[in-house]
């Protein structure tokens, strides 16, 4: 019996193609041609956007309402010194835009530009009061918002009522009601704006670039800090599509020449000094390692390891970050040990899952995470503290868990996010109510075509097809993330050759396949437990990611999924 949870092969229908003539200009193979036009991508100017587009293509940041107010409040308060408090919030797209802000500003700051992090665990996301006025009484008269603030509609009457001005950048969704505010900046609320989907420390550059404008001598000072920008913006998870494209892209390649002392330590902390980095880098390994102290501490010590510019203290930073997070794994693995045992004790596995416990409240929204995807149920987790229950939930295509939460508010003291992600708040005492409530709508709402997880499959190609210069050709479409997918590919009725488990407790596997001509390996991570029952198989049918083995250089089919013929 099959021990990975079976996936729905769904292989893209060709519903549209590249004109001959772009194929031509482009020197475009006919697969790569094909996966253009599966994102969409027809017209001439579309594909160069996407393969050539650069510095030169990014549009004019006075698109962005607010933004010649911005630039201007911002100008003035430079050129007269006054004290500048910019504040952020606790992850890395909250991190790095702070830091862009001050490292960008710093031939201005003569100790009159202060920052303020939230900390995730004692005050929570989004403007607070007491930081507010602390800033106030340090005589800050401008407070500039990065990746918050479009809620908090009280704490700009505040600062309003203080005197104080606000010039308030941020991506995430407007309310009915906006902050009263000096200068306000979101690409969601300017419909002339062709990238709405920028992250946080995207609109931050935005400003930058148009207070470039007005102060020249920024826009290199900028550039040599877009790495900053590429980290946020990919950390965030937001579409890596047209402008966010361009500023992972060109981000990314900064990264590999940084003259970021503490991002060079954080490399070589990671193991990739000297190494080329992907997005896969800066959402796995780079990321994490910022996010941990947001996590279990306080946010500015992984902002004071991007703004330090003395290597020794860098390293150490860099360090204390790399303890922190293999805690910080220690923790979540902990409690995916938990979670599952109380899962199992739970009995038959319903259409979603709701657990709670004594758990660390910074992650259990990775754990949730990691329960969606295994079990492909929307989840939620509760971390217990006294009467109260703090919950993450994460959600599944098809269930709106933001709608599903708002039909279960009457027992929640609060609760935000989107249609796969959101947080919530609640009195134990409801807590039996309310997960009787979600389940009774996920029993309704999810189907069983719903709740089978689907692989979408670009193309089907023979083995014979998995070459280097495939691999030069996906090379063209990278940076992949969010809206543009590394590639699936199937092939199918390959010879399995041999299998074997590999790593800690055998936990992934490793194939020979291929036929007469071609043989390749295969890696299988997390599919370890499969390497029995394919002891007696001949021939499989494989999903997967082509990539290069680190170790050998050699290419390597990345699982995404494996059947045997007979059942495909």
């Amino acid at each position: 019996m099959w021990t990975i949870q079976p996936k729905k092969w769904k292989v893209r229908a060709v519903d549209a193609q590249l004109p001959p003539e772009v194929v031509a200009e482009f020197g475009l193979s006919p697969l790569l041609a094909k996966l253009l036009a599966n994102r969409k991508l027809t017209t001439r100017d579309e594909v160069a956007f996407f393969l050539r587009g650069g510095r030169a293509d990014l549009p004019s940041p006075f698109l962005l309402n607010g933004m010649a107010e911005a630039v201007e409040l911002l100008a003035a308060a430079l050129e007269q010194q006054e004290r500048i408090l910019i504040y952020g919030d606790y992850d890395v797209d909250g991190i790095t835009a702070v830091a862009l802000l001050l490292r960008t500003l710093r031939p201005y700051n003569n100790g009159n530009i202060l920052y303020y992090l939230p900390k995730r665990l004692e005050e929570g996301y989004g403007l607070h009061r007491q930081a507010l006025t602390k800033a106030i009484k340090h005589g800050c008269r401008l407070v500039v918002t990065v990746d918050c603030g479009i809620s908090a509609l009280d704490e700009a009457a505040y600062l309003a009522a203080e005197g104080v001005r606000l010039l308030l950048t941020d991506h995430h969704e407007p309310g009915v009601q906006l902050p009263p505010a000096a200068a306000l900046i979101n690409p969601k609320l300017s419909p002339g704006y062709p990238y709405p989907e920028l992250a946080g420390v995207g609109v931050a550059f935005k400003l930058l670039q148009g207070l470039a404008t007005k102060k020249p001598e920024l826009e290199p000072v900028l550039w040599e800090n877009i790495d900053l920008v590429a980290l946020g913006t990919i950390a965030d998870v937001v579409p890596l599509l047209g402008e966010n494209r361009i500023l992972a892209k060109e981000g990314l390649a900064q990264i590999a020449r940084t003259e970021n002392v503490g991002l060079r330590a954080l490399l070589s902390q990671a193991g990739l000094a000297g190494k080329p980095v992907n997005a896969y880098h800066v959402g796995y390994i780079l990321a994490p390692r910022l996010n941990a102290v947001g996590r279990l501490g306080d946010p500015a010590q992984a902002l004071r390891l991007l703004l330090d510019g003395d290597p020794r203290r860098a390293h150490k930073l860099a360090a204390s970050l790399e303890t922190l997070n293999r805690k910080r794994q220690q923790i979540e693995e902990q409690v995916y040990q938990e979670a599952e045992n109380a899962l199992a004790a739970a009995g038959p596995l319903g259409k979603a899952i709701v657990l709670g416990g004594p758990w660390h409240p910074g992650v259990i929204g990775i754990v949730a995470s990691k329960m969606a995807e295994k079990y492909h149920r929307p989840t939620i987790l509760f971390s217990f503290d006294g009467d109260r229950a703090k919950g993450s939930g994460r959600s599944i295509p098809g269930f709106h868990l933001y709608n599903a939460l708002s039909e279960c508010s009457r027992y929640l003291q609060r609760f935000g996010g989107h249609e796969f992600a959101a947080g919530l708040e609640l009195e134990k005492k409801h807590l039996a109510d309310f997960t009787a409530a979600f389940l009774a709508v996920a029993e309704a709402r999810l189907t069983p075509e719903l709740l089978t997880p689907a692989l979408e499959v670009e193309e089907v190609i023979p083995v014979e097809a998995v070459t280097k210069s495939l691999l030069d050709d996906l090379a063209q479409l990278a940076p992949f993330g969010e809206g543009n997918p590394e590639p699936v590919f199937a092939c199918r009725g390959v010879n399995l050759f041999a299998c074997w488990g590999v790593g800690k407790d055998a936990k992934h596997l490793k194939l020979k396949v291929g036929n007469q001509a071609v043989t390749c390996e295969a890696i299988g991570f997390n599919f370890g437990a499969l390497t029995e029952e394919l002891a007696g198989a001949e021939c499989l049918d494989l999903a997967f990611n082509l990539a290069e083995n680190d170790w050998n250089n050699q290419l390597q089919l990345v699982l995404k999924d494996l059947k045997l013929p007979e059942v495909s």
